[in-house]
């Protein structure tokens, strides 16, 4: 799969002018009450009044809402990447980042995850698509826009999903070397945790079995690696 293929979803969601609300991943704006909103939005009224005066300006400009999602922004970025069976399950903005590679603002690239916020804490994330183009579920009232370029922002992460990654033999506890490595970076990208140091230990087999378990794959030996987790981490798989 290539990056832009998943862009093109994102680039939707900007067509569709989806809203922001807190804590929402893909919710129909027309479906969504009032109650509903205020509800999500921990019964905070000034936010909550927000979010339904951005849709209120819309209707009033002859938008058509029919298409709408409600995101925050992680919500928008996971909704993206689940799917397209990127990513399993559910995260914060700093979670994402903690799963990822950091890199230097001059190497991103389409498909990377772009952060702001602190060392300590990364509050908001954003898609990078085109010409370091950032899209965003931007605020309440903005909704979901392109309109950031990476350089405004504070840091980046790459992810495997759309690296070029081979895998020519099983893995399972005790292996060890860079494909072992890589299959740490392919679990983390997909949202499953486990140390990168090339070492297959009990943790990385934890990881693998509820990876395959996410992603409902059938196969003979939970916690190891073979043709159809691999292919399913984003690996060619390579006969020997």
């Amino acid at each position: 799969m290539k990056p832009q293929v998943v862009t093109r979803q994102f680039e939707e969601y900007v067509k569709n002018h989806c809203c922001y609300l807190w804590g929402a991943s893909g919710q129909k704006v027309i479906d969504t009450s009032f109650g509903d909103i205020l509800r999500m939005e921990n019964s905070d009224k000034y936010n909550a009044c927000k979010v339904i005066n951005h849709v209120k300006n819309l209707i009033d400009d002859g938008i058509d809402l029919s298409k709408a999602l409600f995101f925050d922004c992680s919500g928008m970025v996971i909704k993206g990447l689940d799917d397209h069976k990127l990513f399993y399950g559910d995260a914060t903005a700093d979670k994402l980042y903690n799963l990822g590679t950091p890199i230097k603002l001059n190497q991103v690239q389409e498909g990377d995850l772009a952060f702001k916020g602190t060392d300590k804490n990364k509050g908001h994330v954003g898609w990078v698509g085109k010409n370091n183009s950032v899209i965003e579920a931007k605020g309440r009232d903005r909704g979901v826009v392109c309109v950031s370029d990476v350089s405004s922002w504070d840091y980046v992460c790459h992810y495997t999903w759309f690296d070029e990654l081979v895998l020519n033999r099983k893995l399972k506890v005790g292996a060890k070397g860079k494909d072992v490595e890589n299959l740490q970076k392919a679990l983390r990208s997909h949202g499953f945790e486990c140390k990168v140091d090339g070492d297959f230990g009990k943790k990385t087999k934890a990881a693998v079995t509820a990876f395959q378990k996410a992603a409902k794959l059938l196969v003979l030996t939970y916690g190891t690696v073979a043709q159809k987790t691999a292919n399913a981490l984003g690996f060619t798989w390579i006969k020997q």
